[in-house]
């Protein structure tokens, strides 16, 4: 008996790690989900939602469980749920590359309840059902010390679950695709399993025997098999051509603590040969460059011709995407600081986008901190912070803006590329409420052409914010602009208006009461399943 009490630390290990893939789990869903369903608050519901529901399920199962069985099954049953984990993550990660683009024409919220669902539900049952069958354990053995031991239990579940946030967080997530890394969760916890398998001693257990080690072996196998065979698997059951027959080559792929990269060559339909590069975040287009590095974007040329606007000098870009912009303004002969919080973008731009670094400096730092802190002024600053397909919220507030003024000249031209939704007025009235706190003169466009022909309710607003009393009549240079792209651009310069609300203050966007989110979240939602729908799913699954 005081050999199977001393099973009991070994069975804790088990325990640790886990809580630690549950954890994993969660934090790789809220990736696995992004490009499909974006990045809001919807997301986030679904996963925390059924990530306590499955768990309260799971904890109540193993109580259950254990009603039900014969006591000297326990830890037989106890070692063999890790395996059966296992088996349903694989699962997992077999179905949602071949279902999500599906759910990606419902409604957001159902559709990321159903992708955590899909994900999660099960193994975060069997994985939680270990906790209670292990209390279970230490009872039949008559322990006099069970009552304080099962608090133990948790108290380790729960280190476990830490140790799985930050490894997964510094280690797993920069060096994994998503699909990867849940398929590495399931052989990791099969390593664990058998190594406390083998620590104890198969012989120990009354109906596993060797016959357990044989399952373990196989499942390893097949997990082995389809992590190498990932490309072969995904390209059977997912799509790398567009609605219009284009195809789309991955020619890099790398995650980030930022995100998901995939640089994307696009083929036109019976073309031999790539026309232009793609550069996608968290499957959302963040730069389209062409082959001789002119860039294929409307918002760059838009920003490119408002920032004549200015007077030549110093000009902070924060955002830096493939490089076009602070390309697009060192030839213009302004002195450029670039302001971008992944590392990785730089290589991707100079090896794909024909990115080449002249004099500019690159600050690889959040935006927010950078401005807060800087102590050079600049004649122009622009702002084209993106994540995925939105703007993170604490880059739209009043205090934000307070800190890219004291950045700037007294006369500084501030640029800012954001997104509105037409069909909700407030959307656009706190945007341009926001920067009316900080400057006196708000001026903004959007492409009111391309709107009225296509419908779109999201577009990109483009915002130009100053104290001058004046600023210079709009030129457009269309010497740089693609001759697709002249259209549009021209039709955006000429829509100019000027914010003429004095009652502003009442909208303004501030940190102690953020409502971004909020406010964009069905837009962008529906946004996203715009997107979504019109790009490959291979280029989807990360």
């Amino acid at each position: 008996m005081i050999s199977e009490k001393n099973h009991f630390n070994k069975y804790l290990l088990l325990i640790f790690f886990t809580g630690a893939v549950v954890l994993s789990l969660e934090l790789l869903a809220s990736r696995i989900l992004t490009p499909f369903f974006g990045v809001s608050l919807y997301i986030w519901t679904s996963i925390l939602s059924i990530t306590l529901i499955f768990l309260a399920i799971g904890y109540q199962f193993g109580g259950w469980l254990t009603s039900k069985i014969n006591n000297e099954l326990y830890e037989d049953v106890f070692i063999f749920i890790p395996f059966l984990s296992s088996f349903f993550i694989l699962i997992s990660s077999i179905i949602y590359p071949i279902l999500f683009p599906h759910l990606i024409g419902i409604n957001l919220l159902i559709g990321s309840f159903i992708g955590s669902l899909v994900l999660l539900s099960v193994p975060l049952v069997l994985m939680s059902a270990l906790n209670p069958i292990l209390i279970s354990i230490i009872k039949s053995k008559h322990d006099d010390s069970s009552d304080s031991k099962s608090g133990y239990v948790f108290f380790i579940s729960t280190l476990g679950s830490v140790f799985g946030v930050i490894f997964t967080a510094l280690f797993i997530i920069p060096n994994f695709t998503n699909f990867n890394s849940f398929i590495l969760n399931a052989l990791f916890l099969i390593s664990i399993n058998l190594l406390i398998y083998f620590l104890i001693g198969y012989s120990f257990f009354r109906k596993l025997k060797k016959k357990f080690i044989f399952l373990n072996i196989l499942l390893f196998g097949i997990l082995i098999l389809i992590l190498v065979n990932k490309e072969n698997y995904l390209s059977y059951f997912t799509k790398s051509t567009d609605l219009n027959d284009n195809k789309y080559l991955i020619l890099y792929e790398k995650p980030s603590f930022y995100g998901n990269l995939k640089v994307i060559g696009y083929k036109p339909k019976n073309s031999e040969k790539e026309t232009h590069y793609i550069l996608y975040q968290n499957g959302f287009t963040q730069n389209t460059v062409a082959k001789n590095g002119d860039s294929l974007n409307t918002y760059i040329h838009v920003l490119n011709n408002l920032s004549m606007s200015s007077e030549i000098g110093n000009a902070l870009v924060l955002g830096f995407g493939a490089g076009a912009l602070p390309n697009y303004l060192e030839n213009k002969k302004y002195n450029v600081d670039v302001v971008e919080i992944d590392p990785l973008t730089l290589d991707i731009a100079r090896e794909y986008f024909n990115y080449k670094k002249k004099k500019s400096n690159i600050f690889f730092e959040d935006a927010r901190t950078f401005v807060k802190n800087c102590k050079k002024k600049y004649e122009l600053v622009v702002i084209d912070l993106f994540f995925g397909d939105g703007v993170p919220e604490h880059l739209t507030t009043k205090e934000f803006y307070k800190d890219v003024k004291k950045c700037m000249f007294e006369d500084g031209i501030l640029l800012n590329n954001t997104v509105v939704d037409l069909d909700k007025v407030e959307t656009l009235d706190f945007v341009l409420s926001t920067f009316k706190s900080e400057f006196k003169n708000i001026y903004y466009f959007f492409d009111k052409e391309l709107v009225e022909k296509t419908g779109a309710n999201i577009t990109n607003l483009y915002v130009l914010s100053t104290d001058k009393k004046n600023i210079k009549d709009l030129k457009i240079d269309y010497s740089q602009i693609p001759q697709t792209l002249k259209r549009r651009v021209s039709s955006t310069l000429k829509n100019m208006k000027k914010y003429e609300n004095e009652d502003y203050s009442r909208n303004v966007i501030i940190d102690e009461m953020n409502n971004y989110s909020h406010l964009f979240a069905k837009s962008m939602s529906s946004f996203r399943k715009l997107i979504s729908t019109s790009i490959p799913s291979r280029i989807l699954i990360n």
